[in-house]
C-alpha cells in the first residue's frame, strides 16, 4: 500500500496538438476487489442517454445553465479538486477532517482509490461516451479539460466511495461527507468536463463498490486497523 501513496503522488498534466489535458495516474489491479467482478460493475449502472434523447438534451441544457451562472469562485473550487485524491476531497479545503487524520487514513484511501479506477477506466472503455466539450461548441471548461471518457464520472464514484466509507469512520460526520460528495459531482458539471448523467451513474457505481468491500476481508481487516488508529487519536 506504501508504493501506491507515493504512485500516486505523481500527477500532472499532457499535451496533445496545443491542447493541454490532465494525466491521471495508471490503476493497478484491485486489492479489495477481484478483477473478475467486472462483468457485473457494468451491468450495475444505466447505459449514457443516446444523442438526441430526451436525457441527453436534458444533460445539455443543464450543462448550459450551470456554465452561464457559475461563479469564479466555483471554478476555483473546481479546479482544487481536479485530481481525485482523499486530501483533495476532504482535506484543508473540506474543513470537516483534520490533517492529521487525513495523514494517517491516506494509505487506505489511496488503495480504494486505485481498485476504485480499476472499474472506473474500464467502464469508461466500455461506454465510449464523449466529453462535452468534445461535441458542444458552447461548452467551455474553466478548468483542465480530461482526455479520458466521461462515463460514468470517477470524481463522483470516488468522492461517494470515500464518503461511505468514512461515514463507517466517523459516523457523526456523515451528512457531512455526504454533501461534500455531492458537491464533488456538481463541481464536474458546472466546470464543463461532465454530464449530469455521468455524475450519477459514478454514484450508483460507488453504491454498488461499498456494498461490495462489506464482503472483503481484505478490506474489513484494513478497516478495523484504520478505525483502532483513529479511535486512539
Amino acid at each position: 500500500m506504501q508504493t501506491l501513496l507515493i504512485f500516486f503522488t505523481f500527477f500532472n498534466t499532457t499535451s496533445y496538438s496545443q491542447e493541454t489535458y490532465v494525466k491521471h495516474p495508471i490503476p493497478q489491479e484491485p486489492v479489495y476487489f477481484k478483477s473478475e467482478l467486472y462483468n457485473t460493475v457494468k451491468k450495475t449502472i444505466p447505459l449514457p442517454p443516446e444523442i438526441n434523447s430526451d436525457s441527453q438534451k436534458a444533460d445539455e441544457k443543464e450543462l448550459l445553465q450551470l456554465q452561464n451562472t457559475r461563479t469564479s469562485l466555483q471554478c476555483e473550487n473546481a479546479k482544487s479538486e481536479i485530481f481525485a485524491t482523499f486530501e483533495n476531497f476532504f482535506g484543508a479545503h473540506s474543513n470537516i477532517l483534520d490533517k492529521k487524520s487525513i495523514e494517517k487514513l491516506e494509505p487506505l484511501f489511496a488503495q480504494l482509490r486505485n481498485d476504485g479506477d480499476f472499474f472506473i477506466q474500464k467502464l469508461k472503455k466500455e461506454f465510449p461516451r464523449k466529453r462535452p466539450y468534445f461535441y458542444l461548441s458552447q461548452i467551455n471548461p474553466c478548468i483542465t479539460k480530461e482526455s479520458t471518457g466521461a462515463y460514468p464520472s470517477g470524481h463522483a464514484t470516488l468522492s461517494k466511495l470515500y464518503a461511505l466509507v468514512l461515514s463507517d469512520l466517523f459516523p457523526n460526520k456523515k451528512s457531512q461527507f455526504l454533501t461534500r460528495a455531492e458537491d464533488v459531482g456538481r463541481n464536474r458539471v458546472l466546470a464543463g468536463v461532465h454530464h449530469p448523467s455521468d455524475i450519477r451513474a459514478g454514484q450508483a457505481l460507488a453504491n454498488f463498490l461499498y456494498n461490495e468491500l462489506k464482503k472483503s476481508e481484505s478490506f474489513q481487516n484494513d478497516f478495523k486497523k484504520y478505525s483502532t488508529l483513529i479511535n486512539s487519536q
